[in-house]
């Protein structure tokens, strides 16, 4: 029985070598199979993740978050035609809510931004938020550093919306573009905390209403840079790619890049950790004894905060 186990643990691991070199070979169908290794939280992921690892570091992220309706995915389209226009690598990485039926993302990826499938320079893939907080899947640093291996040069991260919990997009990406609309113009006194929380560029998409002008008014003392797009007419577009690109400079050439790549690092960490000990606390526990909990907090026979103390002393945490 051991010398099986040790097979297979062989036969995995040469799989997580084959993998991984076919990622760094820019293979498209191998980078697409540990992505949905990934989404499915099967450990071989982390094997060939563990491989590429030393290849990363090297991708800008940008985060790219509002509300429905803000024009978001036409928008990434035409931000990744100016940067293949300029010769870049580009991967799109959209978080999409989850669908109660088959547990997927709901919106395709081939819905989204079909002109750029047959170009073997972009990368586009669609997951899952599965519950998680913040708009982001559970699974969204790996799959960046994933497609950083694989030699994108900027990786654009849509996330579902925006509000004061949708901020979660600012822990992985290096540049946040929050986008608003005139038709939003009502609302950007109650965002402008949470804008000013997260945002490094805004962009007031949809730029050819009525109420622009107004609007772009309202958003001059938010300290950060302000650009007008038209992503259905493909106007404004350059201009935002330059602002992205000049935030880059910034960020690579100020005194405190290192510190912020230690801070995306923690984030990354704290989060793996969190995850392995939910996942083994659940083991050592059972579910069935999860819904016994439950059913107690809800029959206000408990209450969670006691039974969160209980469970944990147990486990001897």
């Amino acid at each position: 029985m051991a010398k099986s186990l040790d097979r297979q643990t062989k036969g995995r691991k040469s799989l997580a070598d084959e993998l991984a070199e076919a990622v760094l070979e820019k293979n498209v169908r191998a980078a697409g199979r540990v992505l949905s290794l990934i989404d499915d939280r099967d450990p071989l992921a982390k094997a060939v993740l563990k491989r590429l690892y030393a290849h990363t570091g090297n991708a800008h992220i940008v985060g790219i978050t509002g509300s429905a309706g803000a024009g978001k995915s036409t928008l990434i389209d035409c931000i990744t035609t100016e940067l293949r226009r300029r010769k870049k690598e580009v991967g799109i990485l959209t978080v999409d809510p989850t669908s109660p039926f088959s547990g997927g993302a709901l919106l395709g990826d081939r819905i989204r931004m079909r002109d750029h499938f047959l170009d073997q320079g972009v990368f586009i893939r669609s997951l899952a938020t599965r519950g998680s907080h913040g708009g982001l899947s559970g699974a969204i640093y790996e799959a960046a550093q994933l497609l950083d291996a694989m030699g994108k040069e900027y990786i654009l991260l849509e996330t579902i919306g925006i509000g004061q919990d949708q901020v979660e997009v600012s822990r992985i990406a290096h540049t946040v573009l929050v986008i608003v609309t005139p038709e939003s113009g009502d609302e950007i006194q109650a965002m402008k905390a949470g804008v000013l929380e997260i945002a490094h560029l805004l962009v007031i998409n949809k730029a050819d209403l009525a109420g622009t002008e107004e609007l772009f008014l309202k958003l001059g003392d938010v300290g950060v840079p302000v650009f007008k797009t038209s992503a259905t007419k493909s106007e404004g577009i350059t201009a935002l790619v330059d602002g992205i690109v000049e935030h880059r400079a910034e960020l690579l050439a100020g005194a405190n890049h290192k510190q912020r790549a230690v801070e995306l690092s923690r984030n990354q960490l704290l989060e793996l950790i969190q995850d392995a000990l939910v996942l083994k606390i659940r083991k050592k526990m059972g579910e069935s004894s999860v819904e016994r909990w439950a059913q107690k907090i809800a029959n206000r026979e408990s209450d969670p905060y006691t039974a969160a103390e209980t469970i944990l002393g147990k486990l001897g945490f």
